[in-house]
């Protein structure tokens, strides 16, 4: 059994416009900044000791600042990357509904059955994060640490600590995400 505490990503640029972020991330609000500082601030005392993100610049930055809250060091986990929206990246919601109606209402219907246009689908992102939470807590088995996950793998990491299908996603993604700790069966994954 492994646990880990996860804050999300403060808001980025791109999120601020309704735009979907890209792979590489945008920078965070001046609101996703503050975000970030009070989440960390609220688990000050629960001793983690090393800050886990993915590399886009939200996540970087995210984690640098609860970090530095904490008192932590930061690294780095490939597999905590934010879904890769492939040609959607930028685009609004509208904007994705009008160009592609119909891949539009399978992604918020069934969206298991959708990859965005030269993206990855959820299904490969939740065994990418599975991946990446085997490997944590292998290396972390002694400690608990802080994961900062960007919205869609956070709710990803819902769905996997719960054990909900995929498609349940979007009931698990919030725009505003303070923190949570999970209790995770490590074999399960």
């Amino acid at each position: 059994m492994g646990k880990v505490y996860v804050i999300q990503t403060g808001q980025t640029a791109l999120e601020a416009q309704s735009r979907i972020d890209a792979v590489a991330g945008s920078p965070l609000t001046d609101g996703g900044i503050e975000a970030v500082r009070h989440c960390a601030a609220q688990l000050r005392e629960l001793g983690v000791s090393d800050v886990i993100a993915g590399s886009g610049e939200a996540e970087r930055h995210s984690a640098k600042l609860a970090a530095k809250e904490l008192g932590a060091k930061v690294r780095t986990e490939q597999g905590l990357r934010e879904l890769d929206f492939g040609l959607w990246q930028g685009l609004t919601v509208e904007e994705i509904r009008k160009r592609q109606p119909k891949l539009y209402r399978d992604w918020l219907d069934a969206p298991t059955s959708v990859r965005p246009p030269g993206g990855e689908t959820l299904e490969e992102a939740r065994e990418r994060l599975k991946s990446a939470l085997k490997q944590i807590f292998k290396r972390y088995r002694n400690s608990v640490p802080l994961l900062v996950l960007p919205p869609v793998m956070r709710g990803l990491m819902e769905c996997v600590a719960r054990d909900l299908q995929t498609d349940a996603i979007w009931q698990n993604v919030e725009a505003e995400f303070a923190w949570a700790d999970y209790e995770i069966n490590g074999n399960g994954l």
